[in-house]
């Protein structure tokens, strides 16, 4: 630094002849909290897309090339068969239409399921952000939307009628989307009980007395995804190949959040007591284990499927699942 402040000799003054004025520093208006943190959240994700993925880089240069190479070899490959005969090139040219179309097909039918899956997600979100905000219109609109959504349904007829009869007369949202609860998960809600309950005694049951493991992992892992398929369309989801592997990873990303992966002799023995425990062989133990993790996972594909929080219905509890198990 070039200015050098000059130094001040030692002096006695008296405290009240002194007067020491501190010159606050100017600082900026501080941002609210929901601005604060959406200001951070930008942030973070500007910082976090600055890199460049160098794994998206070398899959889309590997189909690339798998493209090229397999449009190189169905070119080469018609050219002979018209060499050939003609008609067998014009056969070739409609095989690989119809593979084409089919694969469209198959696309299009993933697209759509992953948006259904998607539609689920938002529609439970906006309901919840219309109980926290007491936003009649947003409750009306997922109630619309909750009525197309099952209009295909025969067995929710009737608790659409209902909700659509009584749903002006309610000014709440929270009331109007209990009614939609009420009317149109209660009964999706027992199904899905259901479902997760005999998957899980079914896991329980094979764990308990097949006697190779190599069997127990591939029937639970078949078991499970079963369970997340029938589970998502029931409350409407209809997922494919990829719409079932995204929801997989939806399912196990919430179980990573709510903590609920872990299930063991600790969680057994305050489920169903000292006791029972004590009594059970070490396969009968194992056996219980996965039917319990069958139903968390159930559980939390539940939860991730359900287009509507649990507003006044109680949600399903693996502690009632595991309780049912140990009796069987």
């Amino acid at each position: 630094m070039t200015d050098k402040r000059r130094a001040r000799r030692p002096a006695a003054f008296r405290a009240g002849d002194v007067k020491i004025e501190i010159e606050e520093p100017a600082f900026e208006e501080p941002l609210p909290a929901e601005r604060r943190a959406d200001a951070l959240a930008s942030g973070g994700a500007a910082r976090a897309g600055r890199g460049l993925r160098w794994g998206s880089l070398l899959l889309a240069g590997l189909t690339g090339l798998a493209g090229l190479g397999l449009s190189l070899w169905l070119g080469t490959l018609v050219e002979d068969l018209f060499a050939r005969q003609d008609w067998i090139g014009w056969l070739a040219l409609a095989l690989i239409g119809l593979v084409v179309f089919a694969a469209v097909m198959l696309v299009l039918r993933e697209l759509w399921a992953l948006m259904r899956l998607s539609r689920l997600g938002r529609l439970r979100q906006q309901a919840a952000r219309a109980i926290a905000h007491d936003d009649k219109e947003a409750a009306a609109e997922v109630g619309g939307r909750l009525r197309s959504l099952y209009s295909h349904r025969p067995e929710l007829d009737w608790g659409r009628a209902r909700l659509a009869e009584h749903e002006a007369d309610i000014m709440d949202a929270a009331e109007r989307l209990t009614l939609a609860e009420r009317e149109l998960m209660r009964p999706l809600d027992v199904k899905a009980r259901a479902l997760v309950a005999d998957t899980a005694k079914r896991v329980s049951v094979l764990t308990a007395v097949s006697p190779f493991a190599l069997i127990d992992v591939a029937f639970v892992a078949q078991q499970n995804l079963t369970m997340l398929r029938r589970l998502a369309g029931l409350y409407g989801a209809r997922p494919g190949t990829i719409g079932l592997m995204r929801l997989a990873r939806m399912v196990v990303s919430h179980l990573v959040l709510t903590g609920g992966i872990a299930i063991g002799d600790d969680v057994l023995h305050q489920l169903i007591g000292h006791g029972v425990t004590a009594k059970l062989s070490a396969r009968l133990g194992e056996g219980m284990v996965n039917g319990a993790l069958t139903a968390r996972i159930g559980i939390a594909t539940i939860d991730v499927c359900r287009p509507l929080p649990f507003i006044e219905a109680e949600r399903p509890r693996i502690r009632d699942i595991v309780a049912k198990l140990a009796r069987g």
